[in-house]
């Protein structure tokens, strides 16, 4: 009895010890995939992820989980169990309104709530909307035959500016749309004012395009105007 009672005992040591031995499983990862873009523009890659937007992870209380800058967001993250906030924008954040000599370049600003679990592959498909909108100029043919000399102003809240036939000149639609005025001085030397006038059915994310035609209103040097908007679009550089 005796010697069955050891046998018994060192069965169940053996047992508890082969036990320990095995592996304890352990939760898979929370794995984030990334399809990042702006709005209006043209890739010419094939990259997921925007270069020129800059990546940044809000945790449940809003503080910062893990931020990369622009050129440098992977496509894949690896995050903890909970909710978060994918916020995806361009880097002028700040400072838009001061880049090309005042004119101002496009800003990009957006975000979406994501909710991590493990085990499990996330997707976060967000296309970043552009918040200010751009302003540019065109004029009539030969134009430049009849007036060599020539200034688009235009001014927006506290900002003022002026562009030539091309260029563009953005703003914050916030600051309740824009004012614009030509002036032109023709080949005899006289000078034509079109009297200022404000623009105001602005948005995010639009090009205004000021075209210009010629006319009957001797008050505005012959020329009236067309505003036409539409959503404004750019060419996304390839990375070298």
């Amino acid at each position: 009895m005796r010697q069955y009672t050891l046998y018994i005992v060192a069965y169940l040591l053996a047992l508890a010890s082969c036990q320990s031995e095995l592996p304890i499983p352990e939760q898979g990862n929370c794995y984030l995939e990334l399809n990042l873009s702006r709005i209006g523009v043209v890739k010419r890659q094939t990259r997921s992820i925007d270069n020129d937007l800059a990546l940044k992870i809000l945790n449940e209380n809003g503080e910062i989980f893990i931020q990369y800058p622009a050129g440098s967001v992977p496509h894949k993250l690896v995050l903890l169990p909970g909710i978060f906030t994918v916020v995806a924008y361009t880097e002028n954040q700040d400072n838009w309104s001061k880049a090309n000599d005042g004119r101002g370049e496009a800003c990009y600003y957006g975000s979406c709530q994501v909710e991590m679990a493990f085990d499990q592959t996330t997707y976060a498909n967000l296309q970043v909307p552009m918040t200010n909108y751009a302003v540019t100029l065109a004029l009539p043919e030969y134009f430049h035959d009849f007036f060599p000399s020539y200034t688009f102003s235009l001014k927006s809240g506290e900002r003022q500016t002026s562009i030539k036939e091309g260029e563009k000149a953005y703003f914050d639609a916030k600051e309740g749309g824009f004012t614009y005025q030509l002036t032109a001085t023709n080949t005899d030397q006289i000078t034509h004012h079109t009297t200022p006038i404000t623009y105001k059915k602005v948005e995010s994310g639009k090009l205004y395009q000021m075209t210009y035609y010629y006319g009957t209103d001797d008050n505005s040097g012959g020329l009236d105007i067309e505003i036409t908007d539409n959503t404004e679009k750019e060419d996304q550089k390839v990375p070298l």
